[in-house]
């Protein structure tokens, strides 16, 4: 990024520009690891107005790893649905709650290698998790994180684990976990994938992309 603006200011312009950001998705049905984990694999290629809506009420059904586990694949497809590959998730969380019965004593992890060996769970998932549940700092890097960074120049990576290990050099710790929230917001309304807003942007003046 041209100019000399701080970390901390990249995120306060991103913050007045789209307002209040409300809280995560995966929060809407409370901090409980569990309720986090089943918002975050909601939330993967979902809106977020859907991912508020499908997490409720999958949660109101399957309120427990336990319930999870036992539920049938069919039913927890339509509680899913339309959640972006709703049948795909069904599976995998269905899979997953098995999988913390049987290694996890029913416990959702706090250890991110534990939380990527889930069926479901990659690294955004996993650091989203951590970071919200736990309290661990990280920085989700999904696709509005991964395109914004590289954008504006902050950083010169092709793979979103690429960008997770530039932006944890760039930004400092305790700016981490509020990041991937300030970003997405600001990549849904500003620095969208198609048509992005430049001229209303409030780096258009340092911005590499905006040339």
């Amino acid at each position: 990024m041209k100019g000399n603006i701080s970390p901390a200011g990249i995120l306060e312009r991103m913050s007045s520009a789209v307002g209040n950001p409300g809280i995560p998705s995966p929060l809407v049905a409370g901090t409980d690891p569990y309720a986090i984990l089943v918002g975050t694999v909601v939330s993967l290629r979902t809106r977020d107005a859907v991912t508020e809506v499908v997490t409720k009420r999958v949660l109101k059904s399957v309120p427990a790893v336990a319930d999870m586990a036992a539920v049938p694949v069919e039913k927890l497809s339509e509680l899913l649905y339309p959640a972006g590959f709703y049948n795909r998730k069904a599976v995998q969380l269905k899979k997953l709650a098995q999988i913390l019965i049987s290694k996890h004593h029913g416990e959702v992890p706090s250890d991110r290698k534990a939380l990527e060996a889930l069926p479901g769970v990659g690294g955004k998932t996993a650091a989203c998790v951590v970071s919200m549940a736990f309290g661990v700092p990280a920085i989700c890097v999904d696709v509005h994180v991964h395109r914004i960074s590289n954008r504006l120049g902050i950083v010169k990576t092709a793979s979103p684990a690429e960008t997770e290990k530039a932006l944890m050099l760039y930004f400092p710790e305790e700016l981490w976990t509020p990041l991937n929230h300030i970003f997405v917001k600001f990549g849904q309304k500003i620095c969208r994938p198609q048509a992005p807003r430049c001229g209303g942007c409030c780096f258009k003046e340092w911005c590499d992309y905006a040339d």
